[in-house]
């Protein structure tokens, strides 16, 4: 849709380090203890990674992540019966494997077409776009936007939307709905429940009166390739999310989700 992106190339390398990193660990554990506890260790990596995938399916209601932890723990299974398999007296590890690629092949259709990527990096483009102005830089400040007509079970509906969407993380307050976009490769801190305050993230706030204010963080705005002006850019921001709760209200959020994926950003960014 937005043939000039705004937002520096992302080059981080986060989503391969637990994987190389587990990679390594293993290959130690069976020089230095042999093959059956390396297998062992696998194993429990991947029973680990599918604990906090169906964690993330708890926290967000996207089930694409029940299957991402069916696939781990099928994984698992496949390691600890290797052993067995290698002394022959294994009938059941290519079942396994044989469950584990159905699983697999399941968890590469949902991630090419983007149902379990978080959407921050999205909101960060869609939210630049329209912004021009250049500014002094960033301002520790949240901007006021404006006000809407939208009541609260509208508002609460919504958040299940994005949730569930990996657009944002809603945050419910006694009169107020916030939602945080979470840029792929940071969900783990709110997954994991680390990240309890919220106001030096990014984030649009909705309050049960009609106020709607946004706020970019530091760390989000020194993504952007230029100095873009914070106000027109918080102001943008909230703008966008007023944009996309009417959509929805109109059951159009699939025409939300259609925006995202347009701006065609990889999977891992």
């Amino acid at each position: 849709m937005y043939a000039i992106r705004k937002l520096k190339p992302d080059r981080s390398f986060g989503m391969i380090l637990l994987p190389f990193g587990a990679l390594a660990a293993g290959a130690l554990v069976g020089v230095f203890f042999g093959l059956e506890p390396m297998f062992l260790f696998f194993a429990v990596f991947f029973w680990l990674y599918a604990t906090y995938s169906f964690l993330t399916f708890a926290r967000t209601g996207n089930a694409g992540f029940v299957v991402v932890s069916l696939y781990q723990i099928s994984i698992g299974l496949v390691a600890l019966s290797l052993p067995e398999r290698l002394r022959g007296s294994s009938q059941t590890t290519w079942f396994l494997m044989v469950l584990a690629l159905f699983f697999a092949v399941w968890m590469l259709f949902l991630a090419l077409t983007k149902r379990i990527k978080w959407r921050g990096r999205e909101i960060l483009e869609l939210a630049a776009a329209p912004v021009e102005q250049l500014g002094d830089g960033f301002t520790a400040r949240p901007l006021p936007v404006g006000r809407t007509e939208f009541t609260q079970p509208q508002i609460l509906e919504f958040a299940e939307f994005v949730r569930k969407n990996l657009i944002a993380v809603p945050y419910l307050g006694k009169d107020k709905v916030v939602f945080v976009p979470v840029a792929e490769g940071r969900e783990p801190a709110f997954i994991l429940g680390l990240r309890a305050d919220y106001t030096a993230e990014t984030w649009v706030a909705f309050d049960f009166a009609g106020n709607v204010s946004a706020n970019v963080s530091h760390r989000d705005y020194l993504e952007y390739q230029e100095a873009l002006s914070f106000d027109k850019l918080c102001e943008s921001l909230g703008n966008l999310f007023v944009e996309f709760m009417a959509l929805f209200q109109r059951g159009e959020g699939v025409r939300i989700i259609g925006r995202m994926d347009a701006l065609r950003i990889p999977f891992f960014s």
